[in-house]
């Protein structure tokens, strides 16, 4: 398992220095890779995602995945990164438009040899394992991929290691961050309720012993949505030390 850090720390990005920065501060917190949070980087590089892609290159780091959405041009947007997965969150009106999205998905992203990894969600389409595998069977011949979230998850009540077990054959990224406290998800706050390791209820020793025994050997992505009470790179630094003897 490889340690990666998300951008989604550093907020919503306006300009390219401050994009630059933050890769510099991932880099130097001790991590070689990078998922990019592709509706909170700066415009320009939001028009221009191979610019993008270079100044990864440049800081010294990979990019193990993007978070994309339902439009049809991220299929191009995953590999100016060089990225081979995209994560997906659906937000849909409906089942039908959640397959649909997601179908046309698939069918871009394997024309080029790339994962869609679908993410449960609070709030979103996908909340518990039967809504997972409706939309993993009406998706077929296609195959589809997971993104494990350890907060969304445990704000969804979801088992945890039980998830892990059941689509460990599926499984192609890691989002790690803790969730503060139990609550009805309609009252959880990403910025207040998302927190460092160690700050709420997540099991992460559990975790880690489920992956392991699941034999999973991609990225976990340290991906706290809002730094707390210290500075970002703190908070950044502060988790990957926590995730290191549990590797």
């Amino acid at each position: 398992m490889i340690p990666s850090c998300s951008t989604i720390t550093w907020g919503e990005l306006k300009r390219e220095e401050e994009f630059r920065d933050a890769l510099s501060s991932i880099r130097k917190l001790g991590y070689t890779d990078a998922g990019v949070e592709f509706a909170w980087l700066p415009p320009a590089l939001r028009k221009d995602p191979a610019r993008g892609g270079k100044l990864v290159k440049v800081a010294g780091l990979t990019v193990s995945a993007v978070a994309i959405d339902s439009s049809p041009e991220m299929a191009n947007v995953v590999p100016a990164f060089d990225s081979k997965v995209g994560w997906l969150c659906l937000f849909e009106k409906d089942p039908a438009g959640t397959a649909a999205v997601t179908k046309l998905h698939l069918r871009e992203f394997g024309k080029r040899g790339l994962k869609v990894g679908v993410h449960p969600h609070i709030r979103s389409n996908v909340e518990t394992n039967r809504q997972l595998d409706e939309l993993i069977a009406a998706c077929k011949p296609a195959s589809l991929d997971v993104c494990f979230d350890s907060a969304h998850q445990q704000a969804l009540k979801m088992d945890l290691p039980g998830f892990i077990e059941r689509y460990k054959d599926r499984l192609c990224l890691v989002h790690l961050k803790d969730l503060r406290v139990m609550k009805d998800i309609k009252d959880i706050d990403f910025d207040d309720d998302f927190v460092d390791f160690g700050e709420g209820v997540c099991d992460f020793p559990a975790i880690m012993k489920a992956l392991k025994k699941a034999r999973y050997g991609g990225w976990l992505m340290v991906e706290v949505d809002f730094a707390h009470k210290i500075t970002v790179e703190e908070s950044v630094k502060k988790n990957f030390d926590y995730l290191k003897p549990l590797m």
